[in-house]
């Protein structure tokens, strides 16, 4: 995204990421068929910044988090992170970078060894990286628990005996006991009850101000990414189509794709309904995504060039870059 303001001094950037994953679908003769996950995805991460990425199941959002921490290898682009890059750093560069950039997932529970107590857990990456010897570990670990709001005990008990909401506290500890500059947080309250989500985003926002903690903020919910972000990126389909600060982009989206997730998000107040004008049913598959403009077969503005030009991403008002014809350069 070119043409979006650019962040001073930038803790992480972004710059035409791409992934191509093969999989090999049919019956009862199976092809190899090509799913374009992430299609030259670009995007900045100031210092302290919690930055929202948004958009439906299948729309590569997850994917771009494993390729930025190269937990899974990317097939193009850039990732710059304070300087280095992530891309085509030795395994020992890797290694001391991974330990400024962390993951919390969003389902705590297959995140966690089931058979490893949750001291154990904790002290792994701190006796891995040398950060703590032997005799301290324990102090360390009890520290990282009380940090996140649980009890000193936890430490010896197994994933199985805390509720999802201590599970993700868990793994928040985890993310945190490296002392990074950035997290990225993969849906990590989707899978918990609502006054669970609540606590979970108030210790998260705690955590980023005292630790001047950066966060890539993974969601479905809109409601959260308002409350948690300062700026957010829209991915449909790989793409990214819009980007901006959060209170424009929820209050006036410009792209089709960001004013249907606004109109499908519950409002409370039924008078505040928009009516749906948009083509119903679900996106179309990245084994076979439409040409042109992806969003085309949905959207009530289509136009002729929609079908066969992909939109470049362009300035549409200060601070908002959206990828779309409707807003010419």
């Amino acid at each position: 995204m070119t043409d979006a303001p650019p962040i001073a001094s930038p803790l992480l950037q972004v710059r035409e990421l791409s992934k191509t994953f093969l999989s090999r679908r049919g019956w009862p003769v199976a092809k190899t068929v090509a799913v374009r996950a992430v299609d030259h995805v670009s995007f900045e991460v100031g210092r302290g910044e919690a930055l929202g990425v948004v958009g439906e199941s299948g729309c590569g959002k997850s994917t771009v988090a494993r390729l930025a921490l190269r937990l899974i290898e990317a097939d193009g682009g850039d990732v710059v992170f304070d300087g280095a890059q992530v891309l085509q750093a030795s395994k020992g560069d890797l290694r001391r970078l991974r330990r400024r950039m962390q993951i919390v997932f969003q389902d705590p529970a297959s995140a966690l060894d089931p058979r490893q107590r949750v001291g154990e857990a904790l002290g792994e990456a701190l006796r891995v990286h040398g950060l703590a010897a032997r005799r301290d570990v324990r102090t360390v670990v009890e520290r990282l628990l009380d940090e996140v709001g649980l009890p000193k005990v936890a430490a010896d008990r197994f994933p199985h005996e805390f509720s999802g909401g201590q599970r993700q506290r868990i793994g928040i500890a985890r993310a945190l006991a490296l002392g990074p500059d950035i997290v990225f947080a993969d849906e990590p309250v989707s899978a918990l009850d609502v006054s669970v989500q609540a606590q979970i985003l108030v210790l998260m926002e705690r955590l980023k101000a005292e630790r001047n903690l950066a966060f890539v903020f993974i969601s479905h919910d809109l409601g959260v990414v308002r409350h948690f972000c300062k700026r957010v990126v829209v991915l449909y389909l790989g793409r990214v189509v819009e980007t901006g600060p959060v209170p424009e982009i929820f209050e006036d989206p410009l792209h089709p794709y960001t004013q249907l997730l606004k109109a499908s998000s519950p409002s409370p107040d039924p008078d505040a309904a928009v009516a749906m004008t948009f083509q119903e049913g679900e996106p179309p598959s990245p084994v076979n995504p439409p040409s042109g403009c992806h969003f085309h077969p949905r959207c009530p503005h289509v136009m002729e060039v929609c079908r066969s030009v992909a939109p470049a991403p362009r300035k549409a008002a200060p601070g908002r870059v959206v990828a779309c014809h409707l807003y010419p350069e």
